[in-house]
């Protein structure tokens, strides 16, 4: 019964989470340092991939294992230290999600990594960008848009 009272009181561990508080030297930066986001409500970005990501990210010859997962820190300045928020996209097992969403889960994140719940948004505009801008080659990479992607022409 103590040890009980004893795990249930414990401090949590910062490092619990969808991602961890120390991104940046736990994961790798997958793209060139800040850069403005053309979509992202037009911030500016820097992209970490974990392992599992890092590979069909910045090489796009390989699909994405279950797991991978991308994180997207948005920034209001052009040397990205003003944080606003996080977007996360991870892959999951195949057929999970509605086929509209190709296994994987997009949520954001503000600053302090608290999850921000916005249904009218999230997925469903990341979903439709993704589709639209990252779906294949020469655009993307099984709906992630990485390094070296070019802008399709509008429909």
């Amino acid at each position: 019964m103590i040890a009980m009272i004893s795990l249930s009181c414990r401090e949590p561990d910062p490092d619990d989470g969808p991602f961890p508080t120390d991104y940046e030297r736990a994961w790798t930066e997958a793209r060139d340092g800040c850069t403005l986001s053309h979509d992202h409500e037009l911030r500016y970005i820097r992209v970490f991939a974990n392992d599992g990501a890092l590979g069909p990210y910045t090489q796009q010859d390989a699909p994405y294992p279950v797991g991978a997962a991308l994180l997207k820190a948005e920034y209001d300045d052009p040397e990205c230290t003003e944080l606003l928020s996080f977007v996360l996209m991870e892959k999951l097992e195949a057929g999970t999600t509605p086929t509209e969403e190709h296994d994987w889960t997009w949520r954001r994140f503000d600053a302090q990594r608290r999850e921000v719940f916005d249904r009218r948004a999230i997925p469903t505009t990341c979903i439709d960008c993704h589709a639209w801008h990252c779906e294949e080659p020469p655009y993307g990479w099984d709906y992630t848009c990485p390094p070296g992607s070019i802008e399709p022409t509008p429909r």
